[in-house]
């Protein structure tokens, strides 16, 4: 073995005690939830009490949500939820991020404290913490990467609950002009800051050809004052095209509108519990009235169980030529409730 040979085998075993050190060095750290090592160092400061270990599982179109430690979610028993995520002010989520399909993203843009953003990996898992807002009220967080036509439905809310009571009107302030800088600035247009209404009477809802309320995913957030009466009338207009998820193709390729769906009133209880106040099958072309007093400090309105859409024109999708097809909710938002 010549000189260069040997300098050769040197450098290349280097580099192989390097990637072991590292590998070891890292190895207890990266096989742990919440494993990357500044996440490590930031969760590790904070009081056990105040984590929300939160498991999100990323498909084509929606986020499955599972939370336990400081907040233990269930909706209706299920502890399985769609596009929400449920904290109180100053807690940390433990994030644990994984994809059930394709290639996807996590997007926190709270633009007036952090930016979180994570990349979704099939067969790969995401780590990280985020830091509750200390302001009450929902914020959005998205799907940042192109996984398919309806990518940008994949929304959904960090809904951040008063520990007890209701939302203050200070809070609701708080929200409004956040809302209004956003919207007046970098943020003119964007569909995924909802715009914050009064209720001061009944409250109509219509969803548009992209089968959405307000062309806004969530919708409006709606609030109410603590112990009075809510009336909500959402009017679904007929899908007649496919710009919408309600439009929906049978195994045959006839497209129709989708009639195998619920649409409610949930209440979120301070605990991070879900109940139904009041669900029906959907209706189109007609208003689906709900009235019920606001005692709950949220609630979810609109459709919240996503909704199976299958592209497949004269049955021509296949494994071959291309299809789409995926879970998506479109038409829900929140409701908070202020109290005095």
């Amino acid at each position: 073995m010549d000189k260069k040979e040997k300098y050769e085998l040197a450098w290349a075993l280097f580099v192989v005690v390097l990637f072991a050190v590292v590998i070891v060095g890292t190895l207890p750290q990266d096989f742990t939830v919440g494993g990357v090592p500044n996440t490590l160092s930031v969760l590790n400061k904070v009081d056990a009490p105040s984590i929300i270990n939160t498991r999100i599982i990323a498909e084509q179109y929606v986020f499955k949500v599972q939370e336990s430690g400081a907040v233990n979610a269930q909706e209706d028993g299920s502890p399985v939820l769609y596009n929400i995520i449920l904290a109180h002010p100053g807690q940390y989520l433990n994030l644990t991020i994984t994809s059930a399909d394709v290639t996807g993203n996590f997007y926190f843009p709270d633009y007036a404290d952090q930016v979180v953003d994570d990349q979704i990996v099939p067969g790969l898992v995401t780590y990280d913490a985020l830091r509750v807002p200390n302001i009450t009220g929902p914020f959005v967080f998205l799907n940042g990467e192109y996984n398919g036509p309806w990518f940008s439905y994949q929304e959904g809310e960090l809904l951040v609950l008063p520990n007890s009571g209701y939302f203050t009107p200070g809070s609701i302030t708080q929200l409004s002009l956040q809302d209004a800088r956003a919207q007046s600035n970098g943020l003119m247009g964007d569909p995924y800051n909802p715009p914050i209404i009064n209720v001061n009477g009944p409250v109509n809802l219509v969803t548009d050809k992209y089968g959405l309320f307000n062309s806004s995913v969530p919708g409006p957030t709606l609030v109410a004052k603590a112990n009075t009466e809510v009336s909500l009338s959402l009017l679904f207009t007929t899908p007649a095209s496919d710009h919408n998820y309600l439009y929906n193709y049978s195994s045959t390729g006839v497209a129709q509108p989708d009639t195998n769906v619920e649409v409610g009133i949930y209440a979120v209880w301070w605990n991070g519990t879900i109940t139904p106040v009041d669900q029906i099958p959907i209706k189109y072309g007609t208003p689906m009235t709900f009235t019920f007093n606001a005692t709950a400090p949220a609630y979810i309105y609109g459709i919240t169980s996503p909704v199976y859409n299958v592209y497949n024109p004269q049955g021509m999708s296949n494994n071959f030529i291309g299809q789409d097809k995926g879970y998506i909710m479109g038409a829900w938002g929140t409701i908070l409730v202020e109290g005095n």
